[in-house]
């Protein structure tokens, strides 16, 4: 008797860590339709104010304290520091798991010539600049990969979110 008790304890111990652990995850609630809307519809807001929107977690959260400095739209959109970062980088990364590769890759053979061709640039300039691109490649398609739980959700809003990011750094 007492070894079914301490059978079912240890069971229940161990349902509340494994519980514990996914709450304790950024990645425990699943992104909604309504808090990726709310992202794109901030970074739309703030980014004439805060210049062009490029995704890392250090810009996710400057654009959050400059945010509550000012006009607190964030927070008033339901976000905290940590939820909005969580928010905005899911909706990054669904995003980009919605571009085709062959799309990835074009833009980033358009950016590699265009340093390429830059005259003001040395050669070992061009070269490590290229390089740092060729690095930064790496991550997107790292978090590319992550968003596949994310790009059902952010798919009705990827035009909206290319206009937002692409369209101003492609010229188009």
């Amino acid at each position: 008797m007492a070894e079914r008790r301490f059978a079912a304890m240890r069971r229940l111990a161990g349902a509340l860590a494994l519980a514990g652990m996914m709450f304790d995850s950024p990645h425990a609630l699943a992104l909604t339709a309504r808090d990726a809307s709310a992202v794109v519809g901030l970074i739309e807001a703030l980014q004439p104010e805060f210049g062009q929107f490029a995704y890392d977690e250090e810009i996710a959260a400057d654009w959050y304290e400059r945010d509550a400095a000012d006009k607190g739209l964030i927070g008033t959109a339901g976000f905290t520091a940590d939820s909005w970062k969580v928010a905005l980088g899911e909706t990054i990364r669904g995003f980009l798991a919605t571009m085709p590769v062959a799309e990835l890759d074009a833009i980033f053979v358009k950016l590699r010539n265009a340093i390429s061709g830059m005259k003001e640039l040395t050669d070992a300039e061009k070269t490590e600049t290229i390089a740092a691109i060729d690095e930064e490649v790496e991550g997107l398609m790292a978090l590319r990969a992550e968003g596949d739980p994310f790009a059902d959700v952010v798919r009705p809003l990827t035009p909206k979110i290319r206009s937002l990011i692409l369209g101003p750094a492609m010229g188009r």
